[in-house]
């Protein structure tokens, strides 16, 4: 899968990642965070896999945002056991999704 990570502070101030295409953007001070860095290649596959469309359903649905961002925290979550509630939290508030913490959680722990 190409990509290409950039470790910098240029990117929305709520994140410690951001993904553009196959782009993957990480601050320096999370340069070592290895479920941060498989959230966003999470997120440069989902760009591969719909052949480069992935932010036209990314930022027109709720329902597709909650989906792939959901996909990249179950993996974030492999790296970073016991962290289900604090990426709960983000979810429910950084995303515009309108969805609970509760919500959030359980779609994160479910099977």
């Amino acid at each position: 899968m190409l990509h290409l990570i950039i470790y910098t502070d240029l990117m929305p101030d709520r994140f410690s990642g951001y993904t553009l295409g196959p782009i993957v953007l990480i601050r320096p001070r999370c340069r070592d965070d290895q479920g941060l860095l498989q959230h966003e290649l999470v997120h440069v596959r989902q760009f591969w896999r719909t052949f480069g469309l992935f932010g036209i359903p990314y930022w027109l649905s709720r329902t597709r945002r909650f989906e792939y961002e959901v996909e990249a925290y179950r993996e974030q979550l492999k790296y970073s056991p016991g962290r289900q509630a604090l990426f709960a939290r983000h979810l429910a508030r950084n995303y515009d999704l309108g969805i609970t913490e509760s919500q959030a959680l359980a779609a994160l722990t479910r099977v």
